[in-house]
């Protein structure tokens, strides 16, 4: 290994200085000072056009000058420094516009309403003691447990299905994935369709109140048959259901019968309605998703390990579970990884659907209302604080899991 005179030292970390400190902070105080002494003097179009040719034009010349310096840098050293070159922006950007919001957050999240006095860790004692607060961590967790099991459960079970299908496997796979081209707001306004509601006698509109009011042959949704308007308001007809209404069972025929019969059966009464069929959304919206990426891991194990399992005699299912689930063990961490963090900054579903309103909020959406709506920016920094929390252990085991598989 050659060893490095003092000289050359001291150059090579002047240059590494330059390339990711004083190269990207130059570039961005340029920008800035530009915009700033321009924008009371000409037009916002013609502010654009000389940012974009100042600023390309000032890009080019660090660039042209920095490579220029490197070239005077030991030959083993440059790919190195012209790595740190081209990295450098963007590394400074990530800085300026990632962590120095994230830490100014946590800062704020120890001041008060205002973001002026500090009040220690009355933000933190408030998460835990006010009501509303514990609604939003309790759905926040069964968003958490639901969503997860059940998107990789059913997107086990698509892309299992999918890649034993021998006609029709790219048709059919494009069905699936298809929620996941709708927006979560597109999403959010189909199903809203789906459970709406309207207080009788009115015409249900949504779908599952328009078939349950429906079901019966004294029940009509509202029609006019031979000039006489047949409702839903015979005793023996379903009445309509609130559904994103509903904290419970208990106002609904099935909670009636479940309520007297165990500790299991009552959890299920207690267990909130309209929030388990908002989870459904995304439920329905990521499985296509996670069948697809799991079926391209399927489709890597060596045709000869499945063969294998089928002279053997074993099932379809034992071949699922003591073959396919072990060998594609990676990509389910991968789609379980995403998934969590994609529930813990849920925001268009709940905000589309209910506004966070009837017990439905979560840790994203109460994040905003503390903001916007009651203007407390320290609680509202709280809220994403602990959003924070929440990732940090899967970046942990991440990290270790990475150094696990990069030792074997």
């Amino acid at each position: 290994m050659k060893k490095y005179s003092q000289q050359e030292k001291l150059f090579n970390f002047g240059i590494s200085f330059l390339a990711l400190g004083a190269f990207p902070l130059v570039w961005f105080l340029s920008q800035a000072i530009l915009f700033r002494e321009l924008t009371d003097l000409i037009s916002r179009n013609l502010l654009v056009v000389i940012g974009l040719l100042v600023g390309s034009s000032f890009v080019f010349l660090l660039f042209s000058g920095m490579e220029k310096l490197i070239k005077f840098a030991p030959l083993e050293k440059r790919d190195s420094l012209e790595a740190k070159m081209f990295a450098g922006p963007s590394l400074f950007m990530i800085g300026l516009f990632l962590f120095y919001p994230a830490i100014r957050t946590i800062y704020l999240s120890f001041k008060d309403r205002y973001g002026t006095s500090f009040i220690g860790l009355e933000n933190y004692k408030w998460a835990f003691d006010d009501t509303e607060m514990l609604v939003t961590l309790r759905n926040q967790v069964i968003w958490l447990v639901f969503v997860v099991f059940f998107t990789l459960f059913f997107g086990l079970i698509v892309g299992w299905l999918t890649d034993r299908l021998n006609k029709g496997e790219a048709f059919f796979k494009s069905i699936v994935f298809m929620p996941m081209a709708i927006s979560a707001v597109g999403a959010s306004a189909i199903f809203k369709f789906i459970y709406e509601y309207r207080p009788p006698p009115l015409t249900q509109i949504g779908i599952l109140n328009g078939i349950r009011v429906s079901t019966g042959d004294k029940c009509y949704n509202n029609r006019i048959i031979d000039g006489v308007l047949k409702d839903y308001a015979d005793p023996s007809c379903n009445r309509a259901v609130g559904w994103l209404q509903q904290r419970d069972l208990s106002n609904l025929q099935i909670g009636e019968n479940l309520e007297s019969a165990g500790w299991f059966n009552n959890l299920l009464v207690n267990l909130p309605l309209n929030t388990v069929l908002l989870l459904v959304i995304m439920i329905w919206a990521y499985t296509g998703f996670a069948a697809v990426v799991f079926s391209a891991g399927i489709k890597a194990i060596p045709a000869d390990i499945m063969e294998a399992g089928q002279i053997d005699g074993a099932s379809e299912l034992k071949i699922f579970i003591s073959i396919v689930i072990p060998y594609i063990k990676s990509t389910i961490i991968v789609v379980a990884t995403y998934m969590v963090i994609t529930v813990l900054k849920a925001f268009d579903i709940v905000y589309v659907t209910t506004r966070g309103d009837l017990e439905t909020n979560l840790l994203a959406v109460k994040m905003l209302d503390e903001f916007s709506k009651y203007r407390n920016i320290g609680r509202s920094s709280t809220v994403a604080v602990l959003i924070f929390i929440c990732v940090i252990p899967i970046i942990i085991a991440n990290t270790y899991r990475e150094k696990e598989n990069s030792s074997l």
